[in-house]
């Protein structure tokens, strides 16, 4: 079950009536989601040229030899739900940024806009920091596993609608 935020206008109230009762769009396929998770990807990697990125792939090459540090950029509310087993919060990361210097540092959000501002402080302070390329929607699409609270888990929070783009196996919340 999905959990949405409240419309907050009338004029979108109506709009949301209207395209239901006027033939809305079939939910997109795993596929269709993942051409939109790359062609939003494609968009960050352009606003934020001065970011390097790194894919998925390369992260889970980085895990197997344990010189990586994950970081995760988003609001408490989101990291609530679930993370990348493993993985620290920027307020972990920014307590002793020091400790992990022998590390590839890489950072993560739902698309990569907000970790790639996140990579961008960073860097002004002097730090290397990665972005992690289509963030969590591409490690969810390549298969990348999630715990939550309780230990593995299918929910994500993906911040809202527009990022509505994880494959059909995970719970998504906004």
């Amino acid at each position: 079950m999905k959990r949405h935020k409240a419309v907050p206008t009338l004029a979108a109230t109506f709009a949301l009536f209207a395209g239901a009762s006027c033939g809305a769009r079939a939910p997109l396929t795993d596929d269709e989601k993942l051409a939109e998770v790359e062609r939003m990807s494609a968009a960050v990697d352009q606003r934020f040229p001065d970011v390097e990125a790194v894919t998925v792939e390369e992260v889970g090459r980085l895990l197997e030899t344990g010189s990586v540090v994950l970081v995760d950029a988003r609001e408490p509310r989101e990291r609530e739900i679930s993370w990348i087993p493993g993985a620290i919060t920027s307020d972990e990361f920014e307590r002793d940024p020091d400790a992990y210097m022998d590390r590839t540092v890489v950072v993560y959000c739902t698309i990569g806009h907000r970790s790639s501002e996140y990579a961008q402080r960073q860097a002004a302070e002097g730090r290397r920091v990665l972005n992690l390329r289509g963030s969590l929607l591409s490690w969810t699409h390549a298969g990348g596993p999630l715990v939550g609270p309780d230990g593995p888990t299918n929910r994500l929070h993906v911040y809202g609608q527009t990022w509505d783009l994880a494959p059909a196996r995970f719970e998504t919340i906004w």
